[in-house]
């Protein structure tokens, strides 16, 4: 492997490091949530005066236990800080000439930054449900944006000399489905910040549900359920959509991304009837958020792949990695 093909794959290895850490950090957020930490360190970037919270910092009735879930997710904040910092270094240093590996990886630095200034005013406003909401909104543009990036420096563009109609078709569908998930992620978020996880706690029915629950909390859920169905009849026909687009010499990713998101979305319907039976209880609440992000990430990759792989080229990148025609060592 020639220098520049080994820098380049050195990169996007950074690249998939850091899209991970992106999701554990989602992952982490929802375990905040779901365990009602969220308020466990009232001060920020520090917990209680300190780097480092001991026990006898803490106020009485408060353990170390709640101290580090939210103050693990601010560690873990800054840890993704750091990789997206060196992977934006990386890139204007090493491809200025290529402006869809450096501006996405800037990006990213400036997402972040603003995700801990977002995240800084959740905890100082006392968890507002619109800052809850747009905290987990711009998770999702950050991790978009790192897998956007991850499949520019993985994947070689596609060797056709004009972009076909059917791959545009393709490429557009996928682009909307995963429009349909962000927007019932957004839902779902905003429904945990209002506390409408069980305004209706009857399924399929809305037959029962907690008092108190007002107008808003019912129809941000039930707008919570209809969305679900949305998206589950979008993912099928993204499926119906890969398989018929489907030919011989074609990547085979862009027929697994559509029926993995299928087998996602299966998982994330039932927990999320588990969060319904079981009082959403941290156990399923936690995995439910985390599935999303899978789901919204499957769904991303899915989109770019096929815009790359039907991009218009007409000579082999010189610096893409030989193993890199092959997604899935990326």
């Amino acid at each position: 492997m020639s220098n520049p093909a080994r820098r380049l794959a050195g990169l996007a290895r950074l690249a998939v490091v850091t899209t991970v850490t992106s999701l554990i950090l989602v992952a982490l957020g929802g375990l905040v949530r779901g365990t009602d930490n969220g308020l466990a360190c009232p001060d920020w970037p520090r917990c209680y005066g300190k780097w480092f919270p001991r026990q006898a910092d803490l106020p009485e009735g408060l353990t170390l236990w709640n101290a580090w879930i939210e103050h693990g997710h601010r560690s873990v904040a800054g840890l993704l800080l750091v990789l997206v910092v060196a992977v934006a270094a990386w890139a204007l240093l090493g491809y200025r000439h290529r402006p869809r590996v450096w501006l996405p990886a800037l990006a990213a630095v400036v997402g972040v930054f603003g995700q801990a200034a977002l995240g800084a005013a959740v905890v100082l406003l006392k968890l507002r449900a619109e800052l809850v909401t747009a905290h987990l909104g711009l998770a999702m543009v950050i991790v978009a944006g790192l897998v956007a990036l991850t499949v520019e420096l993985a994947v070689p563009p596609g060797r056709a000399v004009q972009r076909g109609a059917a791959e545009l078709r393709r490429a557009r569908t996928s682009a909307w489905v995963a429009a349909v998930a962000l927007a019932q992620i957004l839902v779902g978020g905003h429904v945990t910040g209002i506390g409408a996880g069980l305004a209706y706690s009857g399924f399929p029915g809305l037959s029962t549900g907690v008092a108190g629950a007002g107008t808003e909390q019912k129809f941000f859920h039930v707008s919570h359920r209809i969305l679900a169905l949305v998206l589950l009849v979008a993912v099928g026909y993204l499926l119906v959509v890969a398989r018929r687009h489907q030919a011989p010499g074609r990547s085979r990713w862009l027929l697994r991304l559509p029926m993995l998101a299928c087998g996602l979305l299966a998982m994330q319907i039932a927990l999320g009837v588990a969060n319904l039976y079981n009082g959403s209880h941290a156990w399923t609440v936690v995995p439910h958020l985390a599935v999303a992000s899978w789901i919204w990430t499957v769904l991303v990759i899915d989109t770019t792949l096929a815009y790359r792989l039907g991009a218009s080229s007409s000579a082999p990148d010189p610096e893409a990695a030989p193993a890199a025609s092959q997604p899935v060592a990326a």
